[in-house]
């Protein structure tokens, strides 16, 4: 399969679906929601699980795609709250860490950092 053809069809499935970014560090925020953008998804970013929850109160996301390790609120705790707010509407979760696997015992799907452009999309791609 060529390549060209590859990301092609990565921005058609992933056309208009939404995917909120959660991660209490700036640049890995940014980074992640332009690399999402650039393959078609429509990404927002959150700063952490409270100004994320708001987000979610207007309306779920397709996915959420956030660090374990946040100040304040951290992953598992957004997790929690999501579930409590959504209810069954609730989107999947992927979870970003540099923490080791074993230790991001969410029962969510892991992405261990650093992770490259594939492995996110990927990831991303399986959920949305």
């Amino acid at each position: 399969m060529a390549v060209g053809f590859f990301w092609r069809m990565v921005r058609i499935v992933a056309m208009g679906k939404w995917v909120l970014v959660v991660d209490d560090d700036e640049d890995i925020r940014n980074v992640v929601v332009e690399m999402l953008r650039g393959a078609g998804y429509t990404a927002t970013a959150a700063p952490g699980g409270a100004a994320a929850l708001r987000a979610m109160g207007e309306g779920a996301p397709a996915l959420v795609l956030s660090d374990i390790q946040m100040r304040g609120m951290d992953g598992r705790e957004l997790l929690a709250r999501t579930r409590q707010l959504l209810g069954p509407s609730m989107p999947p979760f992927v979870f970003m860490t540099g923490l080791a696997t074993e230790l991001a015992d969410t029962g969510e799907v892991v992405l261990t950092k650093p992770y490259d452009l594939d492995q996110l999309l990927q990831a991303v791609g399986h959920h949305c």
